[in-house]
This record gives C-alpha cells, structure tokens and sequence, in this order.
C-alpha cells in the first residue's frame, strides 16, 4: 500500500508539473496580439435584397435593402424572426433610412435630412424624432458606422447646422463633425472636432473622407476613412480629444495633399485606401479597410467604368487591424475578398457575422448567407 501510495503521489505531482509546463507554454499565445481570421460557420437568410447595410448584436441581426423599404430581422440560425416592408410615402413611411444602431432590445436609424427612427424589436416604428435642423449630407457611405447611443443621447453623424455643407472647402477642419442629439428636449448640440494631428486639420485639400466611429464606456473612437489615425475622444460634459495613434498600415493608398480642391477627375484615376468600419469591446478596438487600388492598375483596367465596379475586390485587399491598450497594434488580419459586409464585432472572444459576396464567388441563389467569424490569437 505504501508503494502504491509513493507512485501515485509522483504520478500526481508529474502532471500537475506537466500542467503547469503547459500554462506557461500557452501563456504568450494568451497575450498575444497577433490573430487570423477564420470561417467557422455560415447561415442561409431566405431573403433576396441589394443589402448595403446592417447590424448583429445580442445573437440578433438586422438588415436592411438599398432602398430602405425592407427591414429583416434573423437569428443565429439564419430564421428569419420579423420581416417588415414600409412605404416610402405617407403615413409610416421610411424614406433615406441609413445607419442602424441597437439599443436596450430596439433600434435607432439615421436619415441624410431630418429624422431620427426609432423602431421597436419587432421594427415598429414607434416614432420619428426630429433633428432640429435639415440634414446637408446627400448619400451615406456603405454601412457607415455613425450613430450610438451614449447616455440616453444619440451620437451621430449629422452635418448641416446653420446651412454648413459637408461638401465645403474645408468643412472638416473648420466645423463640428458629430450631433449629440437628445430624444426627450428635441435638442442637438455640435461636438468633435478634428484634431490637430489629423491631414484634415491642415490647409491642404484631399479626397473627402467619410466618417466612422464608435463608442466604449466614455471613450469614443473616430476615423477619416482615408487616414490610417485612430482619434480617442473622452466624453463627457463636452467631447475632449485625448489623443490619436498611428495604425501603421503596410497597404493603404491615398491621394497626397494638394493645394487646391481634388476634382472628380483626379478621384477617378485610382481607388483610395479606406476604413470602412471601427468596433470595440472594453479592451480592444477593431478596424477594418481595404488597402485601395493604385492609378495605373485603376487606369489600365477601366476601373473607373459602372459596369467594373464589381471587379475592385479582384485587385484590393481588406485588412482587420486589433489595438489593445499595453500591447499597440495587431498585425494586419487579411479578410477574405469573398466578405462583402461584416455587420457587427462585439468582442473579440464572440465570433460575428459577415455578408458573403456572391457576385465575388459567382453563385447566384435565392437567399442571403452569411458567414460566421472568429478572431483566432495565433
């Protein structure tokens, strides 16, 4: 019995010695800020639509057509749980529904003009709430991140008090970028500015930018799509810029400044890099952009043509870049050129869910599919 017990004693103490030997081993995996992104799963939605924007959170998604006219709502499985269609004339109505943001089991949508929607779980439209003045802004960009709730106020992207335009010289350097909007006065007040550390705040001229952003807790985090900077803003009684960082792209291609104003012209001999979505979970940020298309590969094969639009994903790469607060930036995540929207990123231990682009993969169905993602530390 005494031996039985001394070998089972060494035999306890090696594995727990092998254990320990393993922690230490996946300890710098566990650290690590480096990640690839993986296809885990992938979903049928039964519906057919031009989806140019969209949102998943708390296992649900929403998404809605190009027109605005169709919102659906699905599950984790795919199963579609409400389906809703409005007219785009005269009572319940929903015309230029843009930006979509859940909040507290209901969502929120901006307009280009006036409005504020504001929809129930079921995507009843509880209510219109207007901004106090009209919108200047003509046409969003594709699923633009620009509206959040801080506070029982919404954040939003809405340029147009006193009649500014968002399409003057210089707009971005002289004028408020954001509206902080609150629902029970009806009342907007004009926050962020850009800082000094951004190519906007310059007397130069560039490609004009769209606008992104995202909040976690107090801090906000906007980008320029076509500057590789991360603004930390803090909120609070006013909206204070912290501090901007770098992303150090490898691949992100933009037009240089000039002194004069960048004509359509000059726009269309080539592709800018831009970001095209800005995440955050309470100890990471995520951004995601394509790396841009350079003027003679944009020359040489008539990019600039409608009816090429298609074939951009065959020549630009998307990135996803992680920055974690201690650690910096994360190596450049390659997305596949087949994800044509990623709809939300909630944290990065929860996989999410992507758009697939089948004019990219050259399957037509009859029914939308999305892919099921997950950030895997390397």
């Amino acid at each position: 019995m005494t031996n039985f017990r001394s070998v089972l004693l060494v035999s306890v103490l090696i594995a727990l010695y092998a254990c320990s030997e393993q922690d230490k081993s996946v300890t710098p995996l566990s650290d690590s800020n480096e990640w690839e992104l993986v296809i885990v799963d992938s979903i049928q939605v039964d519906y057919l639509g031009d989806i140019r924007g969209g949102y998943f959170s708390e296992g649900i998604g929403l998404i809605k057509n190009i027109s605005g006219s169709h919102l659906i709502k699905f599950d984790s499985l795919g199963t579609i749980l409400v389906k809703k269609e409005f007219p785009q004339e005269g009572p319940g109505s929903i015309r230029w529904l843009e930006s979509l943001v859940q909040h507290d089991g209901e969502y929120f949508g901006t307009t280009s003009f006036n409005d504020i929607y504001h929809f129930d779980g079921d995507l009843n439209l509880k209510e219109r709430l207007k901004m106090p003045f009209t919108g200047e802004s003509r046409g969003g960009a594709y699923n633009r991140k620009d509206i959040a709730v801080w506070k029982e106020r919404i954040l939003l992207w809405y340029p147009g008090r006193d009649g500014v335009s968002p399409y003057m010289d210089h707009f971005y350097r002289d004028y408020p970028l954001l509206e902080l909007y609150d629902p029970h006065t009806g009342t907007s007040q004009p926050v962020v500015r850009t800082p000094p550390t951004s190519k906007f705040s310059t007397d130069e001229f560039f490609g004009r930018p769209t606008v992104n952003f995202t909040l976690q807790n107090d801090s906000l985090y906007v980008t320029f799509s076509n500057e590789p900077i991360l603004h930390v803003y803090a909120m609070g009684d006013s909206v204070r810029w912290v501090r901007s960082m770098d992303m150090e792209p490898t691949d992100f291609k933009v037009l240089p400044g000039q002194r004069t104003p960048v004509t359509y012209q000059e726009m269309i001999k080539m592709h800018e890099a831009q970001i095209y979505g800005v995440f955050s979970d309470p100890n990471h940020v995520m951004v995601t952009y394509f790396g841009g298309i350079d003027s003679e590969t944009f020359v040489n094969n008539d990019l600039k043509e409608r009816e090429n639009f298609s074939r951009y994903p065959e020549f630009r790469k998307n990135y996803l870049k992680i920055y974690r607060p201690g650690t910096g930036w994360s190596n450049e995540v390659l997305i596949p050129s087949k994800i044509k929207l990623i709809l939300n990123i909630e944290s990065m231990e929860n996989p999410f869910y992507a758009l697939r682009d089948d004019d990219f993969v050259g399957q037509e169905q009859d029914y939308l599919t999305f892919y099921k993602l997950q950030l895997v530390s390397k």
